[in-house]
């Protein structure tokens, strides 16, 4: 499998890479969630390996996200040093599909990955488009469908787009878009992003005209909303 590990403690993700790839999996490692939404923006996996708490997000906050924004049906496995029953149960109910203990044992944790592999054989692919309105967000191949013509976009468009596509509605801020679409962390004075919004918002004809609109909210970052047109009315 393809096999995505997300986990804070860097010693802990050497580990838990070195004990799948002795089983010949694919192992992409990440500490941050800022990492695996970038990695999600042109790759997909068979399974997650998830830490609880991470420095940038919870792994709860990281798992509704994946279900919800990125559609993700994929396996995901809960690791955590609480020892609490009250943490499995919210983890299980939120989503998960297994659960463990910290430390962890190299034999419990391959065959609980295995498990999960044998237990989900055909594993489903993210939808290959998202439409909202007269637009279409296709992911294979990448690209932009307006009103039945399709908009080239260069690569950071299209990331930034996917964001806004899969958020419809939410605010998001300035530190989040150049996070997740340059690797910039901190407070980061720079123009890049708001260039590259004009460009999005003018292409894709984000004013309203096809019902939707992105929106700036001044100082603080961007939303995608959604306009009721005329013949709505």
């Amino acid at each position: 499998m393809r096999i995505a590990v997300l986990e804070d403690d860097l010693d802990q993700l050497d580990f838990i890479g070195r004990c799948l790839e002795g089983d010949r999996h694919d192992v992409v490692l990440m500490h941050r969630a800022g990492e695996l939404h970038r990695h999600l923006q042109t790759e997909r996996f068979d399974l997650l390996i998830l830490d609880w708490h991470l420095p940038d997000a919870s792994g709860l906050e990281v798992m509704a996200h994946l279900r919800h924004g990125h559609a993700w049906q994929q396996p995901i496995l809960f690791i955590t040093a609480a020892p609490r029953e009250d943490a499995v149960v919210t983890a299980l109910e939120a989503g998960a599909d297994d659960f463990l203990h910290k430390p962890l044992h190299p034999a419990e944790l391959r065959a609980r990955v295995n498990a999960l592999g044998r237990r989900t054989p055909h594993l489903q692919k993210t939808a290959d488009a998202l439409s909202l309105g007269e637009y279409q967000l296709l992911r294979v191949p990448r690209g932009v469908v307006v009103g039945g013509e399709s908009v080239p976009l260069t690569e950071r468009e299209y990331q930034l787009v996917n964001l806004f596509f899969t958020h419809p509605g939410q605010l998001l801020s300035r530190h989040f878009l150049l996070e997740l679409v340059w690797g910039l962390q901190g407070d980061v004075q720079t123009r890049t992003l708001d260039t590259h919004i004009s460009r999005v918002r003018r292409k894709l004809e984000l004013d309203g005209s096809f019902g939707l609109r992105l929106h700036s909210v001044y100082q603080y970052g961007y939303r995608l909303e959604e306009v009721r047109l005329a013949h709505q009315a």
